[in-house]
Parts: C-alpha cells; structure tokens; sequence
C-alpha cells in the first residue's frame, strides 16, 4: 500500500478521502453500531470515552488506564470535582480546551500537545489512555483517529474504519473530517484513493432562511412576556403572593 501524500502536500485537499470518511462516519449508518458500554478500546494502549464514563475511576482502574486526556472545556468546580475523582487513582491527567464546532481548528491548535502526551503514553511499558470529550464523538474521536494513525503508521481510511467498527458513532463534525484528512496527507498517511469517490471539491449546501412567520416569533415572544411581567407585577403590587407562571 502506498501511504505517501502528494509532494505539493501543502497545496492539495483530498476530497476523495473527506468524502469517503464522510461516508464511514455516516450516522444514519453507524446508530446500531453504538457499543453497550464506554470506554471502547481503540488499540491496545487507547481508549475512546464520553465524559460521563470517565467519571467512574474504579472502573477505569479495572481497564488498566494509566492516562486520561480531556478534550472539552470545563468550569473550575468540573475541574475541582474531576481531580478530586483522581485522588489517590495514580492516574495521570491532562486537559485540553477544545471546541466541538465546525470552523474550530481541532488539530492546528491542540494536536500538537495531545500528540506529545499520547506518544509518551504509548511509549510508557503498560501505559493505556482514554481520550474522551463530552460525547465521545467529534473532539475526543478526531484526537483518537489521529493518534491511532500517526503513532501506529496506518493509512487514514484504515483507522477511521477501525474507530467506526469499535465506538460506532464517531467524527460527525465535518469540519474535523476534512482535519483528519489534512493531517494524512502531511504525515504521508493517506494511503491507496478510495474507490468510487472523485477529487471535485465538496459544495456544502447553506440551509434556507427560516419563513417569514417564523420570525415573527420572537417579538410576539416578547410582547407575551412583557405582558404576563406586567399582570404579575400587579398581582403583587395589591397583595398577592401567587408565583404562578
């Protein structure tokens, strides 16, 4: 198999592979593929998470997880109560901030830095991580495609394959998608062109204005509130205690 991108690498978009990874990661296709439990192994050292379940230490610790990298956001009291869970578990944690949204730069700004973390886990005798983001689908689903194809050297296709058949619903966001792909042609990854998909670029179709009575909505929405404010306000003003709303 010929994993080598094209030399101008910088310059070319692989539209038969974004569309192919399109098709892979389809969730009208994958929903009866969702696994009974999270987190999945991905490959012997890597796990794939939402964040509900990476919650449960003493499950993790059953699985053998050594690391955990978050992809999501999280407030100070998140943060607090998350540490707190990994007291005393020897697990090793690190937290990037990473936004699930389609013109957000997953990879230009955080690959990097989970790269370097991920690597070490995998290089650490008996090391296993779980990435995980709030679903673990889009943030946690890129950063574990990507590292199962940079660090184990397998084409793009192969690997988004791999992830589909063991989490099912994964990599919806497309914006992340064509990340994916991007960074396959830069590490020589891309591996043989997908069969039956073509170079044209993708033309994404911008959904249609809302119906004019739909933005009525708002201002009737408005004038609804500021008149049931305005009868609760008198309500009070002669005496009532009622709360109703």
């Amino acid at each position: 198999m010929d994993l080598s991108a094209p030399a101008n690498h910088q310059q070319v978009v692989p539209w038969a592979w974004i569309k192919c990874v399109r098709d892979l990661t389809d969730p009208n296709r994958n929903s009866s593929k969702e696994p009974s439990e999270l987190p999945v192994a991905i490959l012997p050292w890597l796990m794939l998470s939402d964040r509900k379940n990476v919650m449960n230490m003493a499950n993790l610790k059953r699985l053998g997880v050594t690391h955990i990298l978050s992809v999501n956001g999280a407030t100070p009291i998140e943060e607090q109560v998350f540490q707190e869970r990994l007291l005393g578990t020897g697990i090793v944690h690190k937290r990037v901030f990473g936004n699930d949204s389609e013109d957000y730069d997953m990879v230009g700004r955080h690959w990097q830095e989970c790269h370097e973390f991920l690597r070490k886990v995998k290089d650490q005798d008996g090391g296993r991580v779980v990435v995980h983001c709030v679903a673990g689908i889009n943030r946690s689903g890129l950063i574990a495609c990507a590292a199962h194809m940079v660090l184990e050297r397998e084409s793009v296709l192969n690997v988004v394959r791999s992830c589909v058949s063991c989490r099912g619903m994964v990599l919806w966001n497309r914006s992340f998608q064509e990340q994916l792909c991007r960074l396959a042609v830069k590490e020589h990854l891309l591996g043989d062109k997908p069969i039956g998909y073509n170079d044209e670029p993708i033309v994404e179709v911008t959904p249609p204005p809302p119906p004019a009575h739909e933005k009525l909505q708002l201002p009737e929405l408005k004038f609804f509130l500021s008149s049931h404010l305005s009868a609760r306000q008198k309500r009070l003003s002669e005496g009532s205690t009622s709360e109703e709303w």
